[in-house]
């Protein structure tokens, strides 16, 4: 899924979220607020958010792309049948790459604790 430091997603064609400083240093200037700011659960992010992310981590192949036009690329995903929150993961994912989770304000995701083999659960 991932080519070098991007993560593949799926919009009018394939393309790479990728985000470097430049590219986060666009998104802080494009939202007007510093990375550090933003809601620490991707889950709240906005929709100007989510359009700022993908315009800003998509800009690295496609210079000419605008924000609004990483807006269109996201209604057509919407009305395509496609999920928004399926894009945040991946937005997530592509920050969490590039080293910078923590900066943008998400908590990159921690696994599970395993349970050992045929331990019962803890009573209450």
């Amino acid at each position: 899924m991932a080519e070098g430091r991007s993560i593949l997603v799926t919009l009018d064609r394939e393309r790479h979220l990728r985000f470097d400083f430049n590219a986060l240093a666009d998104l802080e200037q494009a939202l007007g607020v510093s990375l550090a700011n933003l809601p620490k659960d991707p889950g709240a992010l906005g929709l100007r958010h989510v359009r700022a992310f993908v315009w800003a981590g998509l800009r690295h192949e496609d210079p000419t792309l605008t924000v609004a036009g990483a807006g269109d690329l996201l209604q057509a995903l919407v009305e395509g049948g496609g999920d928004l929150a399926a894009m945040a993961t991946k937005l997530t994912e592509a920050l969490a790459l590039a080293g910078y989770a923590r900066q943008a304000g998400v908590a990159p995701a921690e696994p599970a604790p395993l349970a050992p083999t045929g331990s019962e659960p803890p009573s209450a």
